[in-house]
């Protein structure tokens, strides 16, 4: 995304990557003739006039991307492990119907709730595309406000708050450090209008390849870096582990912040800076178990399902989102997702992706039934529905993606400490900037406003939020 608005300025982009394709965890994998996402599985605010809507248009990504609207009615479908005891929250007006259904004498507050998401939404600049009278991320007074808390002040009923939080998946599942405005942006674009891939995810990373192209850019790929040279303040060249050297004019990080410290000499970063770095604490990684479905077993829904486990044992909370277009009626493809602590798969960390032992492999296995379990307490039998089955751990993450631990999504930001555990596109190096998950916010939306917000840097925040909102 960075790459994409600096050629369309006119900056001679050049990206390197180093894996064998571009686009991090947009990247798919093909199994059985199925194609599995490996990062995004639904996004938000995808209508028109909506604020993603309004960033692919941007982009370039519109019409070229193929996504599908879920389901309005039930786009999320919430069980609790008790025969017919699921919550469904439905779309844009109708959200508080939806959950008014279950918990009548809570309207008011399902109203108060969705105003706040939307007031919390609109605070940011990139957000509501205009410059506010202090937009500095880290003077929102959202930032400082714990979800939980708010969710416990809102009301005292137990199980709405379970509800209202069942996406936790999508932040993290640290619920006393999440602030509102990460909350907000993920769970308020949602009820606008939610959406995932029907086809795989590489798409939007491929259609953002080929307008840099397109625009003189290049693309490296199969290439890691490993050095950034600085000389008096100034990034100067990145070395690969070619041992090639390509010097810049400016440079733009999108690895995770602790692996770029890594490559970057002692005293060329203020001490303080690279301690703050260095002691940040990172998100939790994931088990994802992607299964191929026997004919006509599963019927389909065009809806994301979250499942918590009523036997109190691992994985507490997953979620299954439906594969591909349905055929004849039903899914073909399925993938279930559920936070994993790397505690569990530290015996190999020090292995890599191809060379682990059997043990490991076993561990899989166990895992992978352990989910199958957990998700027949909502569908019966979907054990005997799965043809074929394929998972991985946070070291398959960390792999490729160069993730410490296999983190989902990359540095934690704890609202009890915004200063501090927020990343922010600066780094003392005038010509280094940061990007990615670990910047802002992460997610679909996060990635988009963080990436808007790096480019402001030498674009400038007004000129480029114009550009944005007028295209």
């Amino acid at each position: 995304m960075c790459g994409t608005i600096l050629s369309k300025e006119g900056y001679r982009v050049c990206i390197i990557e180093k894996n064998t394709k571009t686009g991090g965890c947009l990247q798919s994998m093909c199994r059985s003739g199925h194609a599995f996402n490996t990062g995004i599985h639904y996004m938000g605010s995808l209508d028109e006039g909506q604020i993603l809507h309004q960033y692919y248009k941007y982009f370039g990504l519109n019409g070229k991307i193929e996504v599908q609207r879920l389901d309005e009615d039930e786009f999320d479908v919430i069980g609790f492990g008790d025969k017919g005891d699921t919550y469904s929250l439905a779309m844009g007006s109708a959200f508080v119907d939806s959950v008014a259904k279950r918990f009548p004498g809570e309207r008011r507050a399902l109203k108060q709730y969705a105003a706040k998401l939307k007031d919390a939404c609109m605070s940011l600049p990139f957000y509501a595309l205009e410059e506010k009278q202090s937009d500095a991320v880290f003077d929102n007074p959202y930032l400082e406000t714990n979800a939980d808390q708010y969710l416990c002040s809102l009301t005292n009923n137990k199980r709405l708050q379970q509800v209202l939080r069942i996406n936790d998946l999508m932040y993290g599942i640290h619920s006393d450090k999440t602030s509102l405005l990460l909350y907000s942006l993920i769970n308020h674009s949602f009820i606008e209008s939610a959406w995932r891939m029907a086809g795989n995810s590489e798409q939007i990373s491929t259609t953002l390849s080929e307008g840099i192209r397109a625009a003189g850019g290049t693309i490296i790929c199969s290439r890691t870096a490993v050095r950034l040279t600085v000389e008096k303040g100034i990034a100067k060249a990145v070395t690969l582990h070619t041992g090639e050297e390509i010097e810049g004019t400016q440079f733009i990080s999108g690895i995770h912040p602790q692996i770029i410290l890594r490559m970057i000499d002692e005293g060329d970063l203020k001490k303080s800076y690279r301690q703050r770095i260095e002691h940040l604490q990172n998100s939790p990684g994931f088990f994802v178990l992607h299964a191929t479905l026997k004919e006509r077993t599963f019927p389909f829904r065009n809806r994301i399902y979250y499942h918590c486990n009523r036997n109190h044992t691992w994985p507490d909370k997953l979620m299954l989102t439906p594969v591909g277009n349905e055929c004849a009626g039903y899914a073909r493809a399925v993938s279930l997702m559920a936070h994993i602590d790397f505690e569990e798969v530290k015996p190999w960390e020090h292995t890599k992706v191809g060379s682990r032992d059997s043990g490991y492999h076993e561990f899989k296995t166990r895992k992978a039934m352990q989910m199958i379990e957990a998700a027949e307490q909502q569908f019966p039998g979907f054990g005997q529905m799965i043809e074929r089955q394929y998972s991985c751990t946070p070291l398959s993450y960390r792999d490729y993606t160069g993730t410490p631990n296999g983190s989902g999504y990359g540095a934690l930001k704890d609202c009890n400490r915004p200063l501090s555990t927020m990343v922010f596109p600066q780094t003392g190096i005038s010509n280094l900037l940061l990007t990615g998950q670990s910047v802002y916010f992460h997610g679909a939306l996060g990635v988009s406003l963080g990436a808007t917000a790096t480019c402001a840097e030498l674009l400038g925040k007004k000129y480029l939020m114009d550009k944005i909102k007028g295209c």
